[in-house]
C-alpha cells in the first residue's frame, strides 16, 4: 500500500467519523432532555409526599402537574440552561466559535436589516406550509394543537414561557444545530449537504410532523444565514425575531380573514420580505467582506 493511498484512506475515514459526529449533538440534547425531566419529576415526587393532602389523590394530584404548563415550561427551561452550557462550551472551545466576535468586521447593518426583514416573510411561509399539509394530514394538525395546549402555548403566554420561547429556545437550538452539528458535518460535507443535513435533525428534534416540517424549512434559513454572515450570532438574531413573531407579535396583529384578497396581499408581502431580506443579507455580506479586505490590506502594508 502506498504512502499516498494510505493518506488518501485516513483522510476519507477522518471525513466519516465527522460525518457520524455531527450526530452526537442531537444525541446528547434528547439526553440532556430526558435528565431535566426525570431530575424535575423526582423532586416533583418528593415534594408531593410531603405535602398532599390526606382527602386528596397523591397519584391523581401528581398527573395533574405533569400535565400543568407551567411544567413543561420549567423543565425546557432547565433543559435549555445545560445545553446552552454544555454546547456552548462545545461550539466555542473545540470548534473555533467566538464568545464575543468584534463587531466592526463581524456585523453590518445591511445584514441585520435583511435578518430582520426575513422574518415576517419566513412566518407567513411556515404558515401556508403548515396549511398545506393539514389540509392533506388533519390528524396532524390536531397532534400539533394538543402540544401547544400541553406547553401552554395554546392561551395567554406566561412570562416564564415567554422567556423560553423567544431567548432561551432560540440560542439552545443554534448552539446545537447551526453551531455544533453544521460544524462537525461541514468537515465531512460540502455546505449545502451539511445544511440540509442539520435541517433536518432540527426538524426531527421537534418530534412532530407539522412543527418538523416547517422547522426544517427555517432550519435551512438560519443554517445559510450562519454560514454566510461568519458568525452564529445572526442565526440565533433571526431565531429570537422569528420566535418573537410567532409567541408576541402575532398576537397583536388583526384578524384580516381568510378572503382570497387578504391571502394574495399576504403573499405578496411573503415574496417582498424574503426577496428583500436575503438581497439586503447577501450584499451585506459582500460588503463586509470587501471592508475586512481592505482593512487587512491597509494593516498589512510595509509602509505602516
Amino acid at each position: 500500500m502506498s504512502k499516498e493511498y494510505y493518506a488518501e484512506w485516513r483522510t476519507h475515514m477522518k471525513k466519516v467519523g465527522y460525518f457520524f459526529s455531527a450526530f452526537l449533538p442531537i444525541i446528547i440534547a434528547t439526553a440532556v432532555q430526558f435528565i431535566a425531566s426525570i431530575f424535575l419529576m423526582g423532586c416533583t415526587i418528593f415534594a408531593f409526599l410531603i405535602r398532599t393532602p390526606q382527602n386528596s389523590s397523591p397519584i391523581e394530584s401528581l398527573y395533574d402537574l405533569m400535565l400543568n404548563a407551567d411544567y413543561s415550561t420549567i423543565i425546557m427551561i432547565l433543559y435549555s440552561i445545560l445545553c446552552i452550557s454544555i454546547f456552548g462550551l462545545w461550539y466555542y472551545h473545540s470548534l473555533g466559535g467566538e464568545y464575543l466576535p468584534k463587531i466592526s468586521r463581524t456585523f453590518s447593518v445591511a445584514q441585520i436589516a435583511g435578518v430582520a426583514i426575513l422574518v415576517p416573510g419566513m412566518q407567513f411561509f411556515s404558515s401556508y406550509l403548515v396549511g398545506l399539509v393539514s389540509i392533506a394530514f388533519p390528524q396532524w394538525l390536531q397532534q400539533y394543537e394538543d402540544l401547544l395546549k400541553t406547553a401552554g402555548l395554546d392561551s395567554s403566554i406566561t412570562l416564564p414561557m415567554l422567556l423560553y420561547s423567544v431567548l432561551l429556545a432560540p440560542v439552545c437550538e443554534e448552539l446545537i444545530f447551526r453551531g455544533t452539528t453544521m460544524h462537525l458535518a461541514r468537515r465531512a460535507l460540502p455546505f449545502w449537504l451539511a445544511n440540509t443535513m442539520q435541517a433536518l435533525l432540527f426538524g426531527l428534534f421537534h418530534m412532530n410532523w407539522i412543527q418538523g416540517i416547517y422547522a426544517f424549512a427555517l432550519g435551512l434559513v438560519l443554517g445559510y444565514v450562519c454560514e454566510k454572515g461568519g458568525s452564529i450570532y445572526y442565526s440565533i438574531l433571526l431565531h429570537i425575531l422569528f420566535n418573537l413573531w410567532g409567541t408576541v407579535i402575532s398576537t397583536l396583529l388583526p384578524d384580516v380573514g381568510n378572503t382570497v384578497f387578504t391571502i394574495l396581499i399576504i403573499l405578496i408581502v411573503t415574496i417582498v420580505s424574503l426577496s428583500l431580506g436575503f438581497y439586503l443579507f447577501r450584499h451585506g455580506t459582500r460588503t463586509k467582506k470587501e471592508r475586512n479586505a481592505a482593512k487587512d490590506a491597509l494593516t498589512s502594508s510595509p509602509n505602516r
